[in-house]
Order: structure tokens, then sequence, then C-alpha cells
């Protein structure tokens, strides 16, 4: 943890607070649960939007690799 620049943390932490909280709450929600695209497929509300998780990866694509491989996971899921 201790390794990360100072600088790459405020911009993840910028970037991070103007999503806005109802797609930070999807994007913990696919961090969560990468499959969770199989829900919207189905239909159900427990599925993330697909618009706001595409808008989360647009704006934090290349900060954290492991919100990145979620979030592409997602996206496959629903591409199926």
């Amino acid at each position: 943890m201790y390794d990360t620049n100072p600088a790459d943390l405020i911009e993840f932490a910028n970037r991070w607070m103007e999503l806005g909280s109802a797609v930070t709450e999807q994007v913990v929600q696919v961090i969560d649960n990468p499959s969770c695209g199989s829900c919207w497929n189905e239909g159900t509300e427990d599925g993330a939007n697909p618009t706001a998780i595409r808008l989360a990866q647009e704006r934090l694509q290349g900060l954290n690799e492991g919100i990145d491989e979620a979030l592409t996971e997602f996206l496959e899921s629903i591409a199926e």
C-alpha cells in the first residue's frame, strides 16, 4: 500500500469523487461481484447499470488494475 505515488492516489480520489454516489455504488457492487452482469441480463434490479459502469471505466481506466479487471469482466458478462 505504501508504494503508491501520492499524486496517483490523489488523481484516483478526484476521479472517484467525480463519478457521484449512484455510479460509485454500482462500481462497488461490480467489484464485489464482477459477474453480476448476469443479473442485468436477466432483467432484475440487482444488476449494475452498464451505462454507469462504462462511464466509470472510462474515467478510472488505468488507475487501478483490480478495478479495471472487475469492470471489464462485468461488461464482458453483459455482452454474452
